[in-house]
């Protein structure tokens, strides 16, 4: 990874409050967001996503909506990128969309909870 990315990486979770964690292996590359869920509660829980894709798979990515379900997935055509950062760029700006998505649908009341609506029952 190069060291204009990783400082990309360190600014993006700054402002963001996002831990980014990013992968460059042998045979794939892996990002995985974590981003703050919108929950009234004392403690700041999060919610993640993983971005997998590799060398050799033409802009196709694997997201994984929740990497403790590996049930759930989707895969999407993104165009092509020649790098491993070209590839962590693109993710940051789907996580930057995410945020703004989640954020809307809170306003909405989809999302958000009270820390009575988490108990188990």
């Amino acid at each position: 990874m190069l060291k204009k990315t990783e400082d990309l990486l360190k600014k993006f979770e700054q402002e963001h409050e996002v831990y980014v964690e990013a992968k460059d292996q042998k045979s794939y590359w892996e990002v995985t967001a974590r981003m703050p869920k919108k929950i009234d509660s004392l403690h700041n829980l999060h919610r993640a996503k993983k971005y997998i894709t590799g060398r050799e798979q033409e802009g196709n990515v694997l997201i994984i909506q929740n990497p403790e379900v590996y049930e759930s997935y989707t895969v999407e055509q993104w165009g092509g990128f020649a790098t491993f950062d070209d590839f962590v760029g693109l993710v940051l700006e789907a996580v930057k969309q995410d945020i703004v998505d989640y954020e809307n649908s809170c306003r909405e009341g989809d999302e958000v909870q009270s820390p009575t609506d988490m108990r188990a029952t």
